[in-house]
């Protein structure tokens, strides 16, 4: 099945050839888990600039077309993330404090030099793990996360 995305920089339209073969392979990327007027308001209660915000707003907006289907990627991204994140919030309040600490050691002089692109990674995955560790002891995050990674799985490109 052809997809054609429009680039949103230079209004290029980029094609690509997937493995699905029908509307069926790619359904779960019609389907989203908050209603549109729902996820714009969380995005809206976002303690982040406006221009962020701007960011979140515009990527709703993106679009591929699958075959004859319009499908609402960028939604289909958001909708996963916030109810991901708000499902779990231990591994996510985790990864948030590994942020700020990798941030912080990258803000010190000489040393944030050298250690910051390894520690401020290495923090956020170290925290998300922590965090995580309460949310994955009954598995429902890692079927969750693999439940929503396979549903873009139509969309891997024809070889």
């Amino acid at each position: 099945m052809k997809v054609e995305a429009v680039d949103p920089r230079t209004g290029s339209v980029n094609e690509l050839f997937v493995q699905a073969s029908s509307i069926d392979d790619i359904k779960d990327l019609l389907s989203f888990d908050l209603p549109e007027e729902a996820l714009k308001k969380r995005l809206d209660n976002l303690a982040i600039s406006a221009d962020a915000k701007s960011l979140l707003f515009t990527l709703i907006k993106s679009t591929i077309k699958v075959g004859t289907v319009v499908v609402k990627i960028g939604r289909k991204f958001l909708d996963l993330i916030i109810t991901i994140l708000a499902d779990f919030p231990t591994a996510t309040t985790g990864a948030i404090f590994g942020a700020i600490l990798g941030h912080l050691i990258g803000s010190i002089p000489v040393v944030g030099l050298v250690f910051g692109p390894f520690i401020g990674p290495l923090a956020i995955a170290l925290g998300f793990a922590v965090g995580g560790l309460q949310d994955f002891s009954n598995r429902a995050m890692a079927q969750r996360v693999a439940a929503s990674v396979a549903s873009f799985d139509g969309l891997k490109p024809k070889v």
